[in-house]
């Protein structure tokens, strides 16, 4: 009634809690240290002697140990540790005797596991123990006897929600060799998981257990209760459950279930052979059907993962049972798209930089540059005519990412005018030249000397030629829509 009172509290406590995906425990463990209060009869066996009983005793230290890991769907691995330090002295009187005790186990599990919430196990395998007996006349004091024999254990755990357990269990061990006799072992442990780590759900158990024992050793018996209350780490690991689409699939088919790289099942990916399609339910399970005998490739997509590819062979009359795990992509991207001057107006020949690589857009404005980013990348458009664009894009890894650009006209700027009379000492020279050395224009004078050029605003340099003249360099600045006049004589070579 204890055991279950206190089950029943930690029920309550933690039902309120959303119920955990729908996946097996492979593997569970915990360590607690606690107190142990037990009661110890010694004696000689049978009528010879009348059995001395001794007061309560309660333990300095207990250590419990135990983990199980299922090897496969139904079979798996047990390992058990018990350690108890045991201070107790004789109800009659005499000295407190301290001595410690060990016990451990070892057994294959054979699991049946009818739904994700309930799990049945049975245990068979071996112990061994180090009992401390407190000895009587004419024992020799202080002798400890080691036991080992076959043990058998049934246990039924319950997970009702994603981080709340239990287990009940009871356990019979048979001793053989130096001390005969028989020890069982009722206990019951609820766990509370408060960090999922990957795959392992991390928390807290709280033991409680009953043990009574009796062995005789050369007519020696020592009968013993012990109670063990415990608190400590514990852990649990889930798998996806095995597909339910195992039984009753029409073959030849493929069948199977989809994760990420936590463990984590993976819902509404797709799956594809051969044509046809599936998707993966809340559990991460597909089942291609219908497939055609033979060599197949399945191939498995899920927004915001790296998709991947499994070979197999499709065979009538059994299903193929494949794993894919998928893991978010890391790799570069690429980026598209197109220059436009306004809607329906793309733009030819724009240039496009990214990073290093410049590139054209082509008559209908398109343009595409792979392996970039992944994260934001720079992009400069110009074209003569049009302000330029600098903007800056978010390249998803391993995906395409769309950019559009609009480039705006630049206003028409209103020409300068540069105009002067190139003349000598003796008139008009007709065969003078006018050189604009930055716009690399070279224009003659008419023949009464006059000359005139349009220009954008800027900053030149002008140069006058003449045969049988000293050439002049004249420096000139003009802005939009304004005008420069002068005039230059030049002198005769001598």
């Amino acid at each position: 009634m204890r055991v279950l009172a206190l089950f029943a509290l930690a029920a309550n406590s933690a039902l309120a809690q959303p119920l955990h995906p729908d996946q097996w425990i492979s593997a569970r463990g915990l360590v607690t240290v606690g107190a142990n209060s037990r009661r110890l009869t010694e004696g000689l066996a049978g009528a010879k002697t009348t059995s001395i009983e001794l007061n309560p005793g309660i333990n300095l230290a207990t250590f419990y140990g135990s983990g199980t890991v299922y090897t496969r769907k139904w079979f798996g691995v047990t390992a058990d540790l018990r350690s108890d330090l045991v201070s107790v002295e004789p109800r009659s009187g005499g000295a407190r005797i301290s001595q410690p005790s060990l016990r451990g186990a070892a057994a294959a599990t054979f699991r049946w596991q009818p739904s994700t919430y309930f799990g049945l196990e049975g245990q068979l395998g071996w112990h061994g123990a180090m009992l401390s007996f407190l000895t009587l006349p004419p024992q020799p004091a202080g002798i400890r006897l080691g036991t080992t024999g076959p043990a058998a254990g049934l246990v039924i755990s319950v997970d009702p929600t994603e981080h709340f357990g239990f287990q009940v269990s009871a356990h019979g061990q048979l001793g053989f060799g130096t001390a005969s006799g028989l020890a069982l072992l009722f206990a019951g442990n609820a766990r509370f998981g408060f960090v999922q780590v990957g795959p392992l759900d991390l928390g807290i158990a709280l033991s409680l257990e009953f043990q009574p024992s009796g062995y005789t050793v050369n007519d020696f018996r020592t009968d013993e209760q012990v109670w063990r209350l415990g608190l400590g780490p514990s852990f649990v690991i889930r798998q996806p459950a095995p597909p339910k689409e195992l039984v009753g699939v029409s073959a030849p088919s493929v069948v199977g279930t989809v994760t990420d790289g936590d463990g984590k099942p993976v819902s509404n990916a797709t799956l594809s052979s051969q044509g046809i399609g599936a998707s993966t339910d809340e559990r991460g399970v597909f089942a291609l059907e219908g497939l055609a005998p033979g060599p197949a490739n399945v191939r498995a997509e899920a927004a915001g993962l790296r998709a991947a590819t499994k070979e197999v062979v499709v065979t009538p009359g059994t299903p193929v049972e494949v794993k894919f795990v998928l893991v978010p992509p890391t790799g570069p991207g690429s980026i598209k798209g197109v220059v436009r001057a306004g809607p329906g107006k793309p733009l030819a020949g724009a240039k496009v930089t990214v990073g290093a690589a410049t590139l054209t857009t082509s008559a209908s404005g398109e343009w595409s540059v792979k392996d970039v980013g992944p994260g934001p990348v720079k992009v400069k458009v110009t074209l003569d005519g049009y302000a330029p664009a600098d903007e800056v894009v978010q390249v998803p890894p391993e995906a395409p990412a769309n950019l559009d650009v609009t480039l705006e006209p630049v206003a028409q700027r209103t020409k300068a005018k540069i105009r002067g009379v190139i003349s000598s000492a003796a008139g008009p020279v007709a065969k003078a030249t006018v050189r604009i050395v930055e716009l690399k224009l070279k224009q003659g004078v008419k023949a009464d000397g006059r000359f005139e050029a349009e220009v954008p605003g800027g900053k030149y340099t002008l140069i006058i030629e003449a045969p049988k003249h000293v050439t002049q360099t004249r420096p000139i600045e003009v802005l939009d829509g304004d005008q420069a006049i002068f005039q230059i004589e030049l002198e005769k070579t001598r």
